[in-house]
């Protein structure tokens, strides 16, 4: 009776993150296997969120910069959020600082770059009713791949951010929040509006692709 009392207990306890224990042990050994750990975990995430978010430009290079950056702010990680979340977080700032990088210096070489908002992006609401709403069905061969690319960079940086962190990375609505800064209505609205811009400028593509019995084929 007693050692099923604990067990309850125990059950009912907070587990703690498998990633957050392997940075305390980390920050306590400095054994580099322990953050080669992490590295393997997420490095094949990380690299299709970059790719995507530079469209293929910088990608390993950027990659490598995100693990840099977390590695030498690790002493900052307090662990009151997923370890996944905070180098999404990461990851993200990257890429966005890249990308004004590369505008300022287009910029500077007579070339524009700007990028138009979806009209009344701001506001907030719950996502409405969007069926065909998993766009990553649609990723099955190169070919397709590279027009979904290609569309996607054609959104702007924030839209692509959050089709990339929802529709092709999954995560949940509550660890997009975390990452981007907004209220979860408001990822939930923009990402509508993100997947209905996407969804337009991907009908010339829709000839290399046929629906049957809810499956998305190459033709």
């Amino acid at each position: 009776m007693l050692r099923d009392r604990h067990s309850h207990f125990a059950a009912m306890l907070p587990r703690l993150d498998p990633d957050v224990a392997l940075v305390r042990q980390f920050r306590a050994t400095g054994n580099p296997a322990l953050f080669e750990a992490l590295f393997k975990k997420y490095q094949t995430p990380i690299f299709h969120l970059v790719c995507r978010m530079v469209n293929g430009e910088d990608a390993y290079d950027l990659t490598q910069e995100v693990f840099y950056r977390a590695l030498r702010s690790l002493a900052a990680f307090k662990g009151d959020c997923k370890f996944s979340t905070w180098l999404y977080t990461i990851a993200k700032n990257t890429c966005l600082n890249h990308m004004r990088e590369n505008k300022k210096r287009a910029a500077m070489e007579g070339y524009s770059l700007d990028e138009t908002s979806e009209p009344g992006e701001a506001s907030g609401g719950p996502e409405p009713s969007d069926p065909g709403a998993d766009v990553a069905r649609i990723v099955e061969t190169r070919e397709l791949q590279r027009a979904v690319d290609g569309v996607l960079a054609q959104l702007t940086p924030e839209q692509r951010l959050l089709m990339i962190l929802r529709d092709f990375e999954q995560l949940s609505y509550e660890e997009i929040s975390e990452i981007t800064d907004l209220s979860i209505v408001n990822v939930k609205s923009k990402l509508h509006r993100a997947r209905l811009a996407f969804k337009a400028k991907f009908q010339p593509y829709l000839a290399l692709v046929s629906v049957d019995g809810g499956d998305v084929q190459a033709k």
